[in-house]
């Protein structure tokens, strides 16, 4: 197993991202189930892969390693890709840990190649969204968390209507 939870389309307008600096995180909060029980997790110092999309639209594939996810998140909200994304998918390799909920850092593990590639396939239909696919694969025993917050309409695209509206 490599990846250990995930979360699709998330909504960067609900996200308590704090403030830089020492002691003011932020936090992304999400539910999980596990074993009929529901937690919520927070995955801002999540290892992990995200994707920042558009529309649905991938427009960015990141890695957050030596800074996690929260923070590399945070960053693009005011770098070069500032505007151009409304929702962001992730998947980590930390662990979650729900006696103390929260999250363990990924460990050094042995995985067999036929786990790396369903592993690998799966993560990359999730992604892209392949048109010719008719196949999609479930993450191999990765846990899917639910953004935590009601879930307002993207600014963007309210703005966008609002424009649509002024042109007519």
């Amino acid at each position: 197993m490599l990846i250990r939870a995930y979360g699709s389309f998330w909504n960067p307008d609900i996200v308590d991202w704090g403030t830089v600096g020492a002691g003011n995180k932020g936090s992304l909060v999400g539910k999980v189930k596990i074993k009929k029980s529901t937690h919520k997790i927070d995955f801002w110092d999540a290892v992990a892969i995200y994707v920042l999309h558009d529309q649905f639209k991938t427009v960015y594939i990141g890695k957050a390693y030596g800074s996690r996810l929260g923070p590399r998140l945070r960053d693009h909200l005011t770098d070069r890709f500032a505007g151009r994304w409304d929702m962001f998918s992730w998947f980590t390799l930390s662990t979650v840990n729900t006696v103390n909920p929260g999250l363990r850092a990924p460990g050094t593990r042995q995985v067999n190649p036929e786990t790396i590639l369903n592993t690998l396939e799966a993560l990359s239909i999730a992604i892209t969204d392949p048109a010719l696919n008719r196949k999609r694969e479930s993450i191999p025993k990765a846990i899917e968390a639910i953004q935590v917050g009601d879930s307002p309409k993207a600014i963007r695209s309210y703005l966008e209507e609002i424009l649509e509206k002024i042109d007519q």
